[in-house]
C-alpha cells in the first residue's frame, strides 16, 4: 500500500510515471506562447555594397585565421624549444652527478693506495739494518769513505728522483 502511496506523486493527469527530476511537464497541447510563427520570406538580393563588405569580412576573417596558424606554431616552436633546452640542462645535471660520484670514489681510493704506500714504506724503511749494511760494504767488499776532494755537490733540482741523463758536472 505505501508502494502506491508514494508512486502516486509521479503521475500525470495522462497517467504516465515520469522519473527524475530533470523531466519536463509533460503538456497534451503546446500552449500558442510557444508556437512559431510563420513569415512569408520574400526574396533578398543584396547590394553591390553589402557583397564587397562581405567579401572585405571574409578576407579578414581569413586573414586572421592565418595570424592565429602563424602565432599558434611560433608557440608550438617556442615550448618545443624550451622542452629541448630543459630536457639537455637535466641530462646535463645528472652528467654532473655521476661525474661527481665517479671523482668521490677515484679520490677514496688514492687515498687508500696513499696510506697503503706510507705503510709500506714506513716497513721497508724500518726492516733495514744500517749496521749490517755497513759491516758488509766495508769488510766483505772494501769500501771506504770518500776523500774530501772526491766529493763533487751539485744542484739536482726539485724532483725528489735522480735521472742522470749525461755526465756529472766536474768541480768547479
Amino acid at each position: 500500500m505505501t508502494h502506491k502511496a508514494n508512486n502516486t506523486k509521479y503521475k500525470k493527469k495522462n497517467n504516465m510515471y515520469v522519473y527524475g527530476n530533470a523531466v519536463k511537464k509533460a503538456e497534451a497541447v503546446p500552449s500558442k506562447k510557444y508556437s512559431p510563427q510563420i513569415v512569408p520570406h520574400k526574396k533578398y538580393r543584396p547590394t553591390e555594397q553589402e557583397r564587397q563588405e562581405e567579401r572585405a569580412k571574409i578576407r579578414r576573417i581569413n586573414r586572421n585565421n592565418r595570424l592565429n596558424l602563424v602565432y599558434t606554431l611560433t608557440v608550438s616552436g617556442i615550448v618545443v624549444a624550451m622542452f629541448a633546452i630543459c630536457w639537455q640542462y637535466l641530462s646535463v645535471q645528472a652528467k654532473v652527478k655521476e661525474n661527481a660520484a665517479v671523482v668521490n670514489s677515484l679520490q677514496k681510493e688514492l687515498t687508500e693506495l696513499t696510506n697503503k704506500n706510507d705503510e709500506m714504506e714506513l716497513q721497508i724503511n724500518t726492516n733495514i739494518d744500517y749496521d749490517s749494511l755497513y759491516n758488509i760494504a766495508i769488510e766483505e767488499l772494501g769500501m771506504v769513505y770518500p776523500e774530501r776532494d772526491q766529493v763533487i755537490t751539485y744542484d739536482a733540482g726539485v724532483s725528489e728522483y735522480v735521472k742522470q741523463y749525461s755526465d756529472v758536472p766536474e768541480a768547479e
